[in-house]
């Protein structure tokens, strides 16, 4: 891997919504193009001018969905960093210094540490997974206008807020048909998720959001799974002292889709109803124990799509 990343020339976008700044790992001359289809395409051109291979990203929101689209028809690795990736960069080089010029040089050192490029993102889950982010939010809005609801005293304004209540629900009822027509429209997609329905608490929401968000489940190895979610338990020990395990890290919208999976399945699956009941038993919290079947959920979905069987439900004696 060493020596991939000696002979692979790579380079940094800082993305903002109307430029894009370009900074190659090593070299001093940075560039500035505009974020749209004709800027994409001068910058493409600047970065095989200097045999770029690999360009990292920082997720900005969506405004990096294009830039990265175009980058990956054109051939090159793409990074995508998460913002706090970046900053935690810039604090071990201890770089404080901040505009949009030192942030893609900044964007590329951190890429030629990468020691793993992930494969070219599947333009058909980028589609699904901004459906999936609407009717995510969508939800989220729903959610609080009931609980605005619940302390709202004046008609008017209730009857207002019931009236958007219903609208949102609509569009996310929407949303999600059309989640659900677009899977069954490619035959790979729907044989994995009906694997993935077959197991205890996952319905075709949260079966979706898996196939679209998490696409490496089915070629994971035992105990990554759950570490991309992030559920899996980090120690925090040093010396003497043993400090309690948390889950951190991982892939939120996914998490907690799987988390809802699992208070579902906690109570309708025999196995993991027993499982779940022998972690209180022993005095563990709760949560933790929702977390603990969540983690079984997602590992049992990599089985599942590795296999290509679908999940045998066992029944405890």
């Amino acid at each position: 891997m060493e020596h991939a990343q000696s002979n692979t020339k790579v380079a940094g976008v800082d993305v903002g919504k109307h430029r894009l700044d370009a900074a190659v790992h090593g070299l001093a001359e940075p560039t500035q193009v505009a974020n749209d289809r004709a800027g994409c395409s001068e910058l493409i051109g600047w970065l095989k001018a200097r045999e770029v291979g690999r360009v990292g990203l920082e997720a900005t929101g969506g405004y990096e969905r294009g830039v990265r689209a175009a980058l990956e028809a054109a051939g090159f690795e793409v990074v995508v960093h998460q913002p706090l990736e970046v900053r935690l960069y810039a604090k071990l080089k201890r770089r404080r210094a901040k505009n949009d010029k030192l942030d893609a040089a900044l964007i590329a050192a951190a890429t030629a540490q990468v020691e793993a490029v992930k494969a070219a993102q599947d333009p058909r889950l980028a589609e699904l997974a901004e459906r999936l982010t609407a009717y995510e939010q969508i939800t989220d809005m729903v959610a609080r206008l009931k609980t605005f609801l619940e302390h709202a005293t004046l008609k008017d304004i209730a009857a207002d807020v019931r009236r958007q209540i219903a609208a949102l629900t609509r569009l996310k009822a929407k949303l999600a048909g059309q989640v659900v027509a677009a899977i069954k429209a490619h035959r790979d997609l729907l044989a994995r998720v009906r694997l993935l329905l077959s197991l205890p608490g996952v319905g075709p929401i949260v079966a979706a959001t898996l196939v679209v968000r998490m696409p490496e489940l089915g070629a994971l190895r035992r105990g990554q799974a759950a570490s991309l979610l992030g559920g899996a338990p980090f120690d925090r020990d040093s010396g003497q002292w043993k400090g309690l395990r948390f889950i951190s890290g991982g892939r939120s919208r996914p998490r907690r889709m799987l988390y809802l999976a699992a208070l579902q399945a906690k109570r309708c699956d025999p196995s993991l109803k027993a499982f779940a009941e022998q972690l209180l038993k022993r005095g563990k919290p709760a949560k933790l124990a929702i977390v603990a079947v969540m983690r079984k959920l997602i590992e049992a979905a990599n089985l599942v799509l590795g296999r290509g069987q679908p999940w045998v439900k066992h029944i405890p004696a």
